[in-house]
């Protein structure tokens, strides 16, 4: 059984999400090493790098509830109210994975204007 096409454009677009985010996340990290091996007891840069690996865990555990909606999804006989409500869980997924991108940005940014 394959993912109903009306439910496709929302997991599609929550993995690119989450996989950007993974990408950026990763970028942040780099960046952060490099400063840090400057400013290795930097406090600033422990709570950045605290904050980076947080939302690496919360795209994690994300893509993790994302992949068992999924995967219960493609059970033989579910009933259509619960392909909807699972469609509505991804959306609200959906809604709230940007958020771990643009802190993950805002924190890149500040490391940036550092030597």
């Amino acid at each position: 059984m394959s993912i109903p096409s009306d439910i496709r454009p929302l997991v599609d677009e929550l993995y690119q999400v989450l996989d950007d985010t993974e990408s950026l996340a990763t970028e942040g990290l780099f960046a952060l090493r490099r400063s840090m091996s400057l400013f290795p007891t930097n406090e600033i840069l422990m709570q950045y790098f605290s904050s980076i690996t947080n939302f690496q865990f919360c795209v994690a555990g994300t893509r993790l509830q994302a992949e068992n909606i999924v995967n219960n999804i493609l059970l033989a006989g579910v009933p259509d109210a619960d392909v909807q409500k699972a469609a509505d869980y991804l959306a609200a997924l959906l809604h709230i994975a940007p958020e771990s991108k643009m802190m993950i940005e805002k924190v890149i940014e500040r490391l940036e204007v550092l030597p």
